[in-house]
């Protein structure tokens, strides 16, 4: 939020994300983007960062902030039940939804006048990993954040890369050493 986010660029931060936004709701509740989104000039460069699972209430949200911020974010990451009973998240790394991830790229990154990035999670194995990078690049994606562990087992909470334990940077390095053509950034022990 704002005062978090001062406070972090006061002591050097010099990127900063919003916490994650509902799109649809942020696309259809005044209400919701006045409380939810705040921003100063102070408070840029600035990536707005979204859950999304349909194309245009996805573009709708964005195209709100797209003046008062950087780059917009596309959260496939979370790995909350709520994502899972949202269809959103890391709950859309599936093979089966990569045909709606891809369009949802597509769709801001083809429409936008500021980059389009995406946060994910690990895949089961490494070559799956890099074809999804791959993929975004492909599709539009500036930047490509990597939460290097695996989405958890919602029962269990637990098994390698989970929460608990260190976040598999090794993976990170060689997903930057095998993609080119768009940035790669880790996240994940912080």
């Amino acid at each position: 939020e704002l005062p978090f986010r001062l406070l972090c660029r006061r002591y050097g931060a010099s990127l900063a994300y919003t916490p994650m936004l509902n799109s649809e709701r942020f696309a259809e509740d005044p209400d919701y983007r006045r409380r939810e989104f705040q921003c100063t000039p102070e408070d840029r460069p600035l990536v707005v960062h979204f859950s999304a699972n349909k194309p245009d209430a996805f573009l709708k949200a964005a195209r709100f902030v797209e003046d008062a911020c950087d780059a917009i974010d596309l959260n496939l990451g979370c790995p909350q039940r709520v994502a899972a009973q949202g269809h959103f998240g890391s709950f859309l790394l599936d093979e089966a939804d990569r045909p709606l991830v891809l369009k949802m790229v597509r769709t801001l990154s083809s429409s936008l006048s500021i980059p389009v990035f995406v946060k994910i999670r690990l895949l089961s194995t490494l070559p799956e990993t890099i074809r999804l990078v791959e993929q975004l690049r492909d599709a539009g994606a500036a930047l490509v954040a990597i939460h290097a562990r695996h989405r958890v087992d919602l029962t269990k909470r637990s098994g390698p890369g989970a929460r608990d334990g260190p976040a598999l940077l090794d993976q990170v390095t060689a997903i930057k050493e095998a993609v080119s053509g768009v940035q790669i950034i880790s996240n994940g022990n912080i």
